[in-house]
């Protein structure tokens, strides 16, 4: 919405993720470069069943840190300055605070628990993940723990910094959401 009304540049940073994963070397990027070679299904849905939830969330963390470097290098390297509506897991408060003036031009949105089960078990590609894994059920379980708990480690940091922050539920409509965020951004 922002893109069409207020001719914001998006960048949705999973759609880059094979490609960083591609650039990433093991001097710059230790933790992501051990992914190379692997499928999302290798890597993933084993963990989900047999590495600890927190180390998860860690992992995560450290990947999504050294990914950052290159989403930079990708906006750095846009060819105008319109405003840029970045968005994904790899963006992360800590990587982009010292990158911004001030804290109101940036907000994050979370989704709740509850939201975050009902739509990703919805999600059509779900099942094919899951069904590499020798007990599925536990296997998403981890998994929307991991998500969740890495969804709450992002949002700690969000209050770190004073960052803007929204809990989506589900209960307000899109478009309300929308005025919110305009709102933040100060745009008329």
């Amino acid at each position: 919405m922002l893109t069409e009304e207020y001719g914001f540049r998006y960048y949705k940073s999973d759609d880059t993720y094979d490609e960083h994963l591609n650039r990433s070397s093991r001097n710059q990027h230790p933790n992501l470069s051990k992914l190379k070679g692997l499928t999302w299904d290798e890597y993933w849905s084993p963990r989900f069943c047999t590495v600890d939830v927190e180390q998860q969330i860690q992992e995560s963390l450290l990947f999504y840190e050294e990914q950052f470097s290159m989403v930079l290098e990708d906006l750095l390297g846009l060819p105008d300055s319109s405003p840029i509506l970045v968005e994904g897991s790899v963006v992360l408060p800590s990587q982009v605070a010292p990158l911004l003036s001030q804290a109101n031009q940036a907000v994050w949105l979370f989704p709740t628990p509850e939201f975050q089960i009902h739509h990703y078990s919805r999600r059509p590609w779900i099942d094919g993940i899951l069904e590499q894994t020798e007990e599925p059920e536990k296997a998403f379980r981890h998994w929307m723990e991991k998500e969740m708990g890495f969804a709450e480690k992002v949002h700690e940091r969000t209050q770190l910094h004073d960052f803007k922050s929204l809990r989506i539920d589900g209960s307000s409509s899109i478009d309300h959401n929308y005025q919110i965020v305009r709102n933040h951004f100060d745009l008329k």
